[in-house]
């Protein structure tokens, strides 16, 4: 029988928030094909352990995604290590509020955004001049984006993560001419560490509201990802794809 090689050997893929939750499962999807990982988290030991469980190819740095020329100087040199040219970015890196309107603290709401909306830009800024023809970028919204909050989160989450959208199709207007596609997945609630701060009770009322009657995986998400960044969706830019068990909240 003949070997033949992963399908994305050759291949580096940078993972904002890569240290846990969808960030590191697209990491260990994206290497369990071949592909060189560069695992960025603002938890330094997460995103050791991830890129240990990726294997010999993947790189790791600490970094803050809100920092525009950490970011930058972060990604060079990763990439340095992994091979230079960036075939994708997926930027997993963000944070939830759950404070309404009316009592959210500026600092919180600034974070907030800070994270979620800047760091998304600053993270395609960092990679912009290394990606190759015929790369993917993916964002990661959120279902709040369209119901304004609700269970998970608050308006301030749900306005970061409908900014992201309107980023997606910008930056997929702006990146066609190089060849870029950019996409974005918008996931409902995931059983991941960020739920870990809710009442088992309102982890089943969430749950609940889902078609699917269950909370996605991490898996799921990255499985998504992963497709928009593969071959397979060559023809698929500008897009929301929305993988949450059919949420649907009040």
């Amino acid at each position: 029988m003949t070997r033949t090689e992963p399908a994305w050997a050759g291949r580096t893929l940078v993972v904002t928030g890569g240290g846990s939750g969808i960030g590191a499962a697209v990491c260990l999807r994206a290497a369990a094909r071949g592909a060189a990982v560069v695992v960025l988290d603002l938890d330094a030991k997460a995103a050791a352990r991830t890129a240990k469980a990726c294997g010999s190819g993947a790189v790791h740095a600490h970094v803050d995604v809100t920092d525009s020329q950490a970011m930058s100087a972060s990604v060079r040199q990763a990439c340095a290590e992994s091979g230079g040219a960036v075939w994708g970015l997926v930027t997993a890196a963000g944070i939830v509020s759950a404070q309404p309107i009316g009592t959210i603290a500026p600092v919180e709401a600034r974070r907030v955004l800070d994270v979620n909306v800047l760091g998304v830009i600053n993270a395609i800024q960092a990679v912009l001049p290394l990606l190759a023809r015929g790369s993917g970028v993916v964002n990661i919204s959120s279902v709040a984006a369209h119901s304004g909050g609700g269970f998970f989160g608050a308006s301030t989450y749900a306005a970061s993560k409908a900014a992201v959208i309107g980023l997606t199709r910008g930056v997929a207007r702006e990146l066609a001419a190089i060849g870029v596609r950019v996409n974005c997945v918008a996931p409902g609630p995931v059983d991941t560490p960020m739920l870990e701060s809710l009442a088992p009770g309102d982890r089943t009322r969430i749950a609940e509201a889902a078609l699917l009657r269950r909370l996605s995986t991490a898996q799921d998400i990255a499985a998504a990802i992963c497709f928009l960044l593969s071959d397979e969706a060559g023809s698929i830019t500008g897009e929301t794809v929305n993988v949450n068990g059919g949420a649907c909240f009040a």
